[in-house]
């Protein structure tokens, strides 16, 4: 595998090197199939548009890309858009022209204007236009066909059954707006702005930066990365054009849902034999990555799911382009901030520039001289970026894990309820600091008693306890290995009594639930990469109470969340007996999280919560896993 991706870097790095030696770096469009450019000297890009022209235009006044009149003053700059410039704003088409001329002025500057394709492309293209705002079909009214829009009307009358009346023409124009039928024109395949959307890539490389809209895919490894921007836009194209046919022929509705069209089309060419070809395109192409989950324009794995397993895609794909780190748009962060994951690896730059959607802010990545920063509307200069806050299981008012640290360990207790459930006594209290509350699952239970002055007797009974301590314990220690699983939970006396209380994480489904009733698991992050974490931490802190029961997911992402660590940290080597034969997977990433881990820094961080055997089985256990991981490695 290692000569596999060796050869893969290098066949990468020599088709760079000689797409520098042909293009100059401030090169637009020299080449159809080009992806790579390097030297450049300096990088801005913009998270998903939506139409809000004023705020782009604004960003790039700042980031120095356009002047006060709105022209290319960014020398030799590149310029990247990382798609969804359509869709829910009211100036998408300002935006497009705007983008459409500026790749001409920058050209004649020694620069360069790259837009991607984002899944809003993709959806504006092949006529899904749920997203569309009325404001962005009004743009569009003046250029519409009135004899077009007439034929549409009676063919909607028919197709409906309603009549010739203002309860049918108010019912038209509900579903096809005035300028509907201009900007269907407009962004067909042969349209001003369709043509263009068409020769828009899907993954470029700037210098060792992969940009793409939505994530790190397997599918992006498959082949020459300009093959695959070819074979993408190849499927748009076909797409888009056969059901322009069909949708043309008035055999179908012009609003046909996508995963409807398919069938519709089928029928219509039993009708019309000539529509089969393109039936048969709409029904092929429809499977293409350009349009599913798990392609590059829609996945949010790479931006959700948990860095510690989700590293081992995105090495996969920098090592197949010879890059160092990606840039994706799609995923809004929470804080509306520039953010960057698994270490540096990858920077999410969607910060919400559609503001009275997303309530977000105007943003751009910087990156000069390798240097990435982030620049603000409104803000002078550029910030540093940092890596997102960790923020496990749902809570209100986009709360940190640090804040809700804070609320746990000094909020006032509000309400005291005895769950009922486990041999620990639960209970439930909500507590709440600075108009924030939030619900906990305290615990105190810690027996039997470890008094005593004998080792050997210790040890017995650190093998038999079950311990509130150790659900703090497990939190630190996910804390410091950044495993991001376990929720908040912190030490609290409460009433005189002295516990564990951890944040409640509500509508969660476990997977004997799961299991039982067949439930299909519909989240962006797949069990068996979430159960192989599970997996490591269980055999790090030798968790003998894993179950079905408490192996839980939140209910509508299914994203899972290990709890009920009482009769954990046992002083065994090896591995629980329900783990012994499961090969462990273990991501570079956190394997050298695991590896600096030190008898010192566990000591203060689990001062009080665990005995010195407790820790250097930890460690012991630790270096069992990656002697493991190195072989199979």
């Amino acid at each position: 595998m290692k000569n596999v991706v060796t050869v893969g870097r290098a066949w990468a790095a020599l088709l760079g090197l000689l797409f520098a030696i042909s293009l100059p770096a401030g090169s637009s469009a020299a080449a159809d199939n080009q992806w790579r450019w390097t030297g450049v000297e300096r990088i801005v890009a913009v998270g998903d548009v939506h139409g809000a022209y004023d705020e782009l235009v604004g960003i790039l006044l700042q980031a120095g890309i356009i002047d006060d009149q709105g022209h290319w003053s960014g020398g030799a700059t590149h310029l990247v858009s990382m798609g969804d410039l359509v869709d829910r704003g009211a100036k998408s088409r300002e935006v497009i022209d705007l983008l459409m001329r500026l790749q001409t002025e920058a050209t004649a500057a020694g620069g360069t204007v790259h837009v991607l394709l984002g899944n809003h492309e993709a959806m504006r293209m092949s006529g899904e236009w749920q997203y569309v705002s009325d404001e962005e079909f009004a743009a569009f009214a003046g250029e519409e066909d009135p004899a077009l829009r007439s034929a549409a009307y009676l063919r909607f009358l028919h197709r409906t059954g309603l009549a010739d009346d203002a309860g049918g023409r108010a019912a038209f124009e509900e579903e096809y707006p005035p300028g509907y039928f201009g900007l269907l024109a407009a962004f067909s395949p042969d349209g001003r702005y369709g043509g263009w959307l068409l020769e828009r890539p899907v993954v470029i490389v700037l210098n060792d930066t992969v940009f793409v809209h939505g994530g790190l895919v397997d599918g992006l490894t498959g082949q020459d990365p300009g093959a695959y921007n070819a074979a993408l836009q190849a499927d748009l194209r076909a797409y888009a054009t056969s059901w322009k046919a069909v949708r043309d022929s008035g055999l179908v509705a012009e609003n046909a849902p996508f995963g409807e069209r398919a069938g519709a089309a089928a029928v219509a060419a039993v009708g019309e034999p000539g529509l089969a070809g393109a039936a048969a395109d709409i029904a092929a192409r429809e499977q293409s990555p350009v349009f599913t989950a798990e392609g590059p324009l829609w996945y949010r794995g790479t931006a959700w799911c948990n860095p510690n397993s989700e590293s081992l895609k995105v090495d996969r794909v920098l090592d197949h382009f010879d890059a160092d780190t990606a840039v994706l748009g799609h995923t809004p962060t929470p804080d509306s901030l520039v953010v960057e994951r698994m270490g540096g690896q990858v920077f999410l730059i969607d910060t919400g520039m559609l503001v009275e959607v997303y309530h977000g802010k105007p943003s751009a990545l910087v990156e000069t001289s390798g240097e990435m920063t982030a620049a603000y509307s409104g803000t002078p200069g550029t910030r540093a970026i940092g890596p997102e806050p960790r923020r496990v299981g749902p809570r209100p008012d986009k709360l940190t894990d640090d804040q809700v640290e804070d609320i746990l360990l000094q909020g006032e207790i509000v309400s005291i309820e005895d769950v009922g459930e486990g041999v620990t006594k639960p209970q439930k209290i909500v507590v709440k600091k600075d108009g924030h509350e939030l619900t906990t699952i305290f615990k105190t239970e810690s027996t039997p008693s470890l008094e005593t002055s004998n080792r050997r007797q210790l040890r017995k009974l650190i093998n038999l306890s079950d311990r509130w301590e150790h659900e703090v314990a497990a939190y630190r220690l996910d804390r410091l290995i950044q495993l991001d699983l376990v929720p908040v939970t912190v030490e609290r006396t409460v009433n005189g009594k002295t516990g564990s209380m951890s944040l409640w994480i509500d509508d969660l489904i476990s997977e004997l639930e799961r299991d039982s009733e067949s439930i299909p698991a519909e989240g962006w992050c797949l069990l068996g990469e979430q159960w192989q974490l599970m997996f490591l931490f269980d055999t790090l802190v030798y968790n003998e109470d894993r179950t079905k029961q408490n192996m839980v997911y939140g209910r509508e992402d299914w994203m899972m969340y290990l709890i009920d660590h009482s009769r954990s940290f046992r002083t065994h080597g090896g591995r629980p007996k329900d783990i012994r034969r499961v090969q462990l997977q273990i991501s570079p990433l956190l394997a050298n999280r695991l590896q600096v881990l030190d008898f010192e820094t566990l000591s203060s961080a689990m001062s009080g919560l665990l005995d010195k055997s407790q820790i250097q089985a930890i460690l012991k256990r630790r270096d069992e896993i990656l002697d493991d991981w190195k072989k199979g490695d």
